[in-house]
């Protein structure tokens, strides 16, 4: 599954970034493997999302979060 595929509120863990120069970038703002990620609003028409891994709140266009593999994680109480 990858970031673009998250529902609205969904959490996930991020398991790895594909694609080099994207990747440097992603890793680069906090998105880094094993950190959870959050997906908190879609643009109209489906872009770009945004998106909440830490304290970070950042839009990524679908094609950048298509890059971001992620796990599923069981909804637990988070800290908003």
């Amino acid at each position: 599954m990858n970031a673009s595929e998250l529902k609205k509120g969904q959490w996930a863990v991020i398991r790895c970034i594909n694609g080099a120069e994207t990747a440097q970038r992603l890793l680069e703002m906090g998105f880094l493997p094993g950190a959870e990620i959050r997906l908190t609003g879609k643009g109209l028409f489906g872009n770009p999302l945004a998106f909440r891994v830490g304290l970070l709140h950042a839009a990524l266009r679908r094609n950048e979060a298509a890059m971001i593999e992620v796990s599923e994680k069981e909804e637990t109480h988070h800290r908003s």
